[in-house]
């Protein structure tokens, strides 16, 4: 018990005085019109006190109930209702202390009716007296030893006493037995007086607990924060920490770890503070995890060593695993040992911890009424700090941490709320007659559930794109040609239907299975009625078949993996990563009640292993026909080497974090060493005879340099003009040109690093050239304004040279003229380079 009896702040005294004045009224009018005491009691007889947490709401209500004692017609027996069995405790703690001439009676030990006097206090949760719990049970079950609650309450009423009611936390209604506590409460209690006490100013919760107890809220004392915040009572500002991580760092990083590794920063920056200032007093940083689903990980076991890994010691480590706070739950809060407290139950208990100054919620998202209830358990004032109260910004914030960035949503909605309370005291009227009496409850609204959208695929952004992307299907076989004279709707969803199979075949089913040769004879087996055969010429110099790059040969996949780790390791600093166990970040706190009050705080976040490894495991997957697992091992036993001959000490497990790393950090050079050791060891062949027929449509026109003698059908608008420059020239550089369609046996490929197929558009015949057959290979592209010029695939094939025909020419029309394409590797983009001209083509680069 406390040496002091606490002196009321001015909005507390108001406050009391306020509640104090309603029931005196109400119960001059349950003496007035005796025959409505029902009425009276349900639609006057109710009062709201609305107070932030940590304002003294358990004070204010027990003073109220000690100013009227004596004052009424009649003496009052009080039934005081907790939503848990921990708040019980604590609430009988506090009148004992505070309220001494109230006296706390348990209704377990202690139902006598004899001996009652004005002002006596039971208190309870719903549970104790309106479930099918057997204590619950013994309570409202008469035996010699002991009357059962319900007739002690009868006797009492008949002996001349008023019953009153205050249902602490209102905002949770009667709690889990909602059924069985609003029947007693209206059956069996039928109190006369009526106190509702909440923190959290939830009008549609308070609809649904007036229409469920039958009951209307006549009068509302409304607190406002700013008066506990001038009281010394609550801190003044609260803070949302954000963590700002590099984007080549926030896929490493844990973001729940990263998230108490933040609180835990602020935490300390406190309990330095308060060293400081010579306070004896530990802060303490409360966790908030989501319950344990069914067969899942306990929440509070992982968070529990994500602690521990970041540096707090496990002795100052309190849990609080229970499904309902218990009285041990709230010891936790003052002992000086425990620096963090983890627990599960429903942040919106009330518990008191007047030395917690940040909050780590890593529960899933909540909205407003979460919120206001994360606002109050980190908001109250410890009395060691109130001297300074005002004085020091530091200690003057609670501090915020969420996992789930929505969630900040319910943090700001909850502030915005707070904000608008003003002061208010809204009492009944003097006039009983104006007071409307009705036995109909309000209907309650339901939310209408809201399916999720669908995924709607990419549709045609332009006419133009629509005929690039049709053209391309059409030429690679996805969609029938005569999809072209079909309505744009149509053509729109032959396009989507069209690419999705495209993608599925780019899959390959059976893995690095040798290629197989297709017999020349079937060539011709493709033709297709209605199609007119246009021969392969015989005047011009055509080679009989084109080179064409293979993947490496299966058998060597060994000695592929190995050049590309030496060609890796000898162009990245990979042992420097050795040592690279934390990160750089910002922490960004924002006063939620204080516009323009913002603070940064540097913070080192540990990387997260298993976030590495998982990010890597992709960067390494990048090529179909190579087993990541042969090339990690290539890679750690080429690490180990290196790291070996420089002396260094490293585990086996610091060289797979290390190369991860390395891999992530620069994924364009592992890449390029794919390029670089696939180019060596691929495989070539010209044995595919370049068919001796072109079968297209009746009547294309003449082209004099091509080698079927016509303009192919299906060229794009791009196309068909690079063809009419090719045509145009008089030089004497073009030889001959030739579609090089994708996917054809017989055409010319380059394998990409991702062993993917590259065809580019053209095979051209230039005068000089020194590659086989005087071959230059051109790749068409449109002007680059849709995007597709740089999709990581293009990216991946500007950067790739034929074996024998060496660099390809990519090129496209800018304000109508021809310029060369590059890639620009600071960029990691697509720019041009020059302006196209045909005589470039002669040369190798």
């Amino acid at each position: 018990m406390s040496d002091a009896r606490y002196a009321l702040a001015g909005y507390q005294t108001r406050a009391v005085e306020a509640l104090t004045g309603v029931i005196r009224r109400v119960a001059e009018y349950h003496d007035e019109y005796p025959e409505h005491r029902d009425k009276i009691a349900l639609k006057s007889g109710v009062t709201l006190l609305q107070a932030p947490t940590g304002s003294g709401k358990t004070l204010m209500l027990g003073r109220a109930l000690e100013e009227l004692r004596g004052s009424l017609s009649r003496p009052v027996v009080w039934f005081w209702f907790a939503p848990y069995s921990g708040l019980v405790t604590q609430t009988r703690n506090a009148i004992a202390d505070q309220c001494s001439t109230l006296r706390v009676r348990s209704i377990f030990k202690d139902r006598v009716p004899m001996g009652t006097r004005d002002g006596d206090v039971f208190v309870q949760t719903w549970g104790a007296v309106a479930s099918n719990d057997k204590d619950a049970r013994k309570v409202r079950r008469t035996k010699e030893s002991a009357l059962s609650l319900d007739d002690m309450i009868k006797t009492l009423r008949s002996d001349g006493f008023f019953v009153g009611v205050v249902i602490d936390e209102a905002h949770l209604n009667f709690g889990a037995s909602a059924k069985a506590a609003a029947d007693f409460y209206l059956n069996v209690l039928k109190p006369d007086f009526t106190v509702l006490a909440t923190a959290t100013p939830n009008d549609d919760k308070l609809e649904a607990f007036e229409a469920q107890a039958g009951i209307e809220v006549a009068s509302r004392v409304i607190v406002p924060r700013a008066d506990v915040v001038s009281a010394g009572l609550n801190k003044e500002g609260l803070m949302m920490g954000v963590i700002r991580i590099s984007d080549a760092d926030r896929e490493l990083v844990d973001h729940e770890q990263a998230t108490l590794t933040a609180g835990w920063t602020q935490h300390l920056r406190v309990k330095k503070r308060l060293a400081e200032r010579d306070i004896a007093l530990t802060p303490l940083m409360l966790v908030q995890v989501e319950d344990q689903e069914k067969g899942g990980d306990d929440p509070v076991a992982r968070v529990h060593e994500k602690l521990i890994e970041i540096g707090v010691s496990e002795s100052a480590i309190a849990t609080h695993t229970s499904g309902q706070p218990d009285p041990d739950f709230h010891t936790l809060a003052y002992d000086p040992q425990k620096e963090v407290l983890i627990f599960k139950v429903a942040v919106a208990t009330g518990f008191d911890a007047p030395r917690a100054w940040t909050l780590v919620s890593v529960r899933p998202n909540r909205g407003k009424e979460f919120g206001l209830q994360i606002v109050g358990r980190i908001m109250r004032v410890h009395p060691l700090i109130r001297p300074f109260h005002g004085q020091d910004s530091l200690l003057d914030r609670g501090y915020v941490f969420l996992t789930d960035p929505e969630m900040q949503a319910g943090i700001d909605a909850a502030v915005e709320e707070v904000k608008a309370v003003r002061q208010s005291i809204e009492l009944i009227t003097d006039r009983l007659d104006v007071v409307e009496y009705g036995n109909g409850a309000k209907p309650l609204g339901c939310s209408e559930a809201i399916a999720p959208s669908q995924y709607q695929p990419s549709l045609p952004s332009s006419t133009e794109d629509r005929q690039i992307r049709l053209a391309d299907l059409i030429e690679s076989g996805f969609v029938n040609p005569e999809v072209a004279k079909l309505t744009e709707t149509e053509q729109d969803r032959a396009i989507l239907v069209g690419e999705a199979w495209q993608q599925m075949s780019q899959t390959p089913l059976f893995g690095n299975l040798p290629e197989v040769t297709r017999p020349a004879s079937l060539a011709s087996a493709s033709a297709k009625p209605n199609l007119r055969s246009y021969p392969l010429r015989r005047d011009i110099a055509l080679p009989k078949g084109l080179w064409r790059e293979l993947p490496p040969d299966p058998g060597s996949a060994d000695q592929l993996v190995d050049d590309i780790a030496k060609l890796f390791c000898s162009s990245s600093n990979i042992a420097s990563l050795l040592q690279k166990r934390k990160t750089k970040a910002k922490m960004s706190l924002r006063d939620l009640f204080i516009a323009n009050m913002t603070e940064e705080v540097e913070l080192r976040l540990s990387l997260s292993n298993a976030r590495v490894a998982e990010k890597a495991q992709m960067a390494f997957n990048f090529n179909d026909t190579i087993d990541p697992r042969l090339l990690k091992r290539a890679l750690i036993k080429e690490l180990r080497r290196v790291v070996d001959d420089e002396g260094i000490d490293a585990e086996e497990n610091d060289l797979r974090r290390a190369l991860d790393l390395a891999v992530m950090a620069e994924p364009e050079k592992l890449k390029n060493a794919m390029k670089t050791a696939q180019g060596r060891n691929v495989r070539l062949s010209n044995a595919e005879p370049i068919p001796s027929s072109y079968f297209g449509p009746e009547g294309l026109p003449a082209a004099q340099k091509a080698a079927y003698g016509v303009f192919p059908a299906r060229l794009n608008k791009e196309e068909q003009k690079f063809l009419e420059l090719l045509e145009a020239d008089g030089t004497g550089t073009v030889l001959w040109w030739m579609r090089n369609p994708e996917n054809e046996r017989w055409a010319t490929r380059i394998v990409l690093p991702s062993g993917k197929n590259f065809f580019p558009d053209f095979v051209v015949g230039v005068a000089g050239r020194a590659t086989p057959d005087a071959i230059a290979l051109v790749e068409i592209k449109d002007d680059g304004e849709t995007g597709r010029l740089h999709s990581d695939r293009n990216l991946d094939k500007i950067r790739v040279q034929h074996r024998e025909y060496k660099n390809v020419f990519w090129t496209y029309r800018d304000n109508g003229r021809w310029v060369r394409a590059r890639y620009a590797e600071g960029l990691h983009r697509i720019v041009p380079k020059d302006m196209f001209a045909i005589s470039e083509m002669v040369f190798l680069e």
